[in-house]
C-alpha cells in the first residue's frame, strides 16, 4: 500500500484561530476526497494525527513528529498556501532532501524513484 503524505498549511501567519479552523475543514475534505478516489493509499495527515496540540503554541516537537512520519512515507501531496507556511516549506525540503516523489497541487512533480510513478491522480 502506498503511503501519502499530506501536507497543507495550518496556523497561518497571524495564529488565528478562524483561519485554523478554515484550514483544518479544507484539509479533511482533501483527505475525505482522497480516501474515496483512492482506496489503496495510506494517507498519513499530519494536522489530523497531532490535532492533540494547540496550533497556537509551540510546534518545534510537533515539526519532529511531522518529519518522522514524512520519513515512513513513499509520497508528498502539497495543498494550500504552502510557500507561507513555515512547516509546510520544512516538509517540502525535507522531502527533496530524502528524494521523495512530490506533488503539488499546481499539478507539478518533484524528485522521486516511486514505484508507483505515474498512478497519482489528485482528488477531484
Amino acid at each position: 500500500m502506498r503511503k501519502v503524505y499530506i501536507a497543507h498549511p495550518l496556523r497561518g501567519e497571524r495564529l488565528d484561530i478562524a483561519e485554523v479552523e478554515r484550514n483544518i475543514s479544507h484539509v479533511t475534505e482533501i483527505c475525505r476526497r482522497a480516501a474515496e478516489e483512492h482506496p489503496d493509499v495510506l494517507l498519513l495527515s499530519p494536522i489530523h494525527a497531532f490535532d492533540f496540540v494547540s496550533p497556537l503554541g509551540p510546534q518545534d516537537w510537533v515539526m519532529r513528529q511531522c518529519l518522522a512520519l514524512l520519513d515512513v512515507a513513499d509520497e508528498l501531496w502539497v495543498f494550500g498556501d504552502w510557500e507561507r507556511s513555515e512547516g509546510c516549506r520544512l516538509e517540502v525540503e525535507h522531502a527533496r532532501a530524502t528524494g521523495k516523489l512530490i506533488l503539488f497541487e499546481d499539478g507539478r512533480v518533484e524528485g522521486g524513484a516511486s514505484e508507483h510513478w505515474g498512478e497519482t491522480q489528485w482528488p477531484s
